[in-house]
């Protein structure tokens, strides 16, 4: 409670740089918010008077602007400088690191991926690895941010690894270089005469990654195109805006509303006279923000049709703001004789460039509404599909969509263990093979169904998941997954039409 309370003060502070009122007015004002600043700071006193632990100024001030942005809406939210970082990270779409992605199962911490040309696949690591130590420390029991936050440190410094790798008997030694890792969101591939791409995410680097794709389809002299926009939770307009050139017709994509007359209202054009694709977007209910823009304006011009259930329904936009801390606050108002809370108008106002300890956190802040190009706006309602089509994604207990395809890097025996055990075990289970509950050990239960599978390919039956093995594992996924993806079964139908 006493946060919620204490959260108020930065509004008040906000509502006495409000200029272009009369004197009279902003008398009764300052003494208002004079009158409601003493109250707070009374609060405040009395916490510290009567709190049996430690609490600081800025630790309140901190709780009160975490408080005060928490009462808005869903998408408002105020972030510490960590918490920042890890922000920005997802929607820079780089950071400082070895260029894996780590998950945890049971008490394992294993690599699910190795990026192309990081610093861990030049220094051998691969998919599956299990990591046992960092730096000397256990990672068994911790979750995989816990473990990321052992790896992560300064770019150039190295850490060292000791892995569990299938087909090893004792524990790999491994050095990494720490340095940057570019986080492509883009996955393609060719089916036929049909192209298929999915985004992950609207960061820095989708736009060009979208780019480098098309070029490659244009290579593979592909018309026809899937983009798929499931489970993408959107991202930055500008990089929206960016894709959407290469498949708009010429005219409006999109208009952002914002609430501030300090923020100038934006409409955004394509200058693209003949789009080339005949397009079908994949949507779900998990589709949202920077998605249904894009899904918007290619349903609304008519240069391509949506496939799926309707999507989330954010038709909001959020801006980023730094808050300066309390120290900061209060030593550029004697500089410059004036209150500033955010590090925007000391950089433009002042040209000062707060430094990264001057700021508590940054605020996301939703500052206005977009619409599509028949001037829809969607927030609550979503975006309805052309074609409504609901997916069943579980099958034998399996939820298809925790499948990766097996790497072929090993061939995991008794007693070995490995992410391309959990994925073989899972696609066994999917096809019908007897497998209790999958998991990362290749156990007598696991070489008895590959022995079953190996049987009914006509392979030689001998129970080790060798790379012929994982192949057609990868193979029979593959064929029986359009039974269960109608979304994307219904998206070739129209393709092919």
């Amino acid at each position: 409670m006493k946060k919620k309370i204490l959260r108020i003060v930065s509004v008040l502070v906000l509502c006495l740089f409000i200029t272009n009122i009369s004197f009279a007015a902003e008398s009764v004002q300052r003494d208002e918010a004079s009158l409601d600043m003493d109250y707070l700071k009374n609060i405040m006193d009395m916490i510290k008077d009567l709190y049996k632990g430690q609490v600081t100024d800025e630790q309140l001030i901190e709780g009160a602007i975490n408080g005060m942005f928490d009462t808005m809406d869903q998408y408002t939210e105020f972030f510490s400088s960590k918490e920042a970082d890890s922000f920005f990270t997802n929607m820079d779409g780089s950071y400082v690191g070895i260029g894996v992605s780590i998950s945890s199962q049971a008490n394992d911490i294993y690599i699910g991926e190795v990026f192309r040309s990081s610093s861990a696949a030049k220094a051998g690591i691969i998919k599956g690895d299990i990591i046992v130590k960092v730096d000397g420390k256990s990672v068994e029991g911790k979750t995989s941010e816990e473990a990321a936050q052992l790896i992560r440190g300064k770019e150039g410094t190295k850490v060292n690894l000791e892995i569990k790798r299938a087909g090893h008997s004792e524990l790999l030694n491994i050095e990494v270089e720490r340095a940057q890792v570019r986080i492509d969101p883009v996955t393609y591939n060719v089916m036929g005469d049909i192209g298929y791409i999915k985004l992950d995410i609207f960061n820095s680097n989708s736009s060009i990654s979208i780019a480098k794709t098309l070029i490659k389809m244009d290579d593979a002299k592909i018309e026809k195109l899937i983009l798929d926009l499931r489970d993408n939770p959107g991202g930055e307009v500008s990089q929206v805006v960016k894709i959407a050139e290469n498949f708009v017709p010429q005219g409006l994509i999109t208009k952002l509303d914002f609430k501030s007359e300090a923020i100038k209202d934006e409409e955004y054009y394509s200058k693209n006279k003949k789009p080339k694709y005949k397009l079908v977007v994949l949507v779900n209910e998990s589709s949202a923000s920077a998605s249904e823009i894009l899904a918007g304006a290619i349903q609304d011009t008519g240069s391509g049709v949506l496939v799926g259930t309707k999507t989330y329904g954010k038709g909001k936009v959020q801006n980023l703001y730094p808050v300066l801390s309390l120290e900061a606050y209060k030593k550029y108002e004697q500089r410059f004789g004036t209150r500033i809370i955010d590090g925007y108008d000391l950089i433009n106002n002042y040209d000062v460039s707060p430094s990264d300890d001057e700021i508590i956190g940054w605020t996301k802040i939703t500052t206005g509404e977009y619409y599509t190009p028949k001037g829809r706006m969607i927030d609550g309602t979503g975006l309805q599909p052309d074609y409504y089509i609901e997916n069943n994604y579980v099958e034998n207990q399996v939820d298809i969509r925790s499948i990766e395809t097996l790497s072929k890097q090993l061939k995991p025996t008794i007693g070995d263990k490995s992410i391309d055990v959990l994925n073989a075990e899972k696609i066994l289970k999917f096809l019908g093979y007897n497998i209790e509950k999958p998991d990362m050990l290749f156990d007598s239960e696991s070489a008895a169904a590959v022995c079953e599978f190996q049987k009914d390919k006509g392979f030689y039956s001998y129970g080790v998941l060798d790379f012929t093995t994982q192949q057609a594992l990868n193979e029979e996924f593959q064929n029986n997954l359009l039974g269960y993806d109608k979304q994307m079964a219904k998206a070739i139908e129209l393709l092919n039409n």
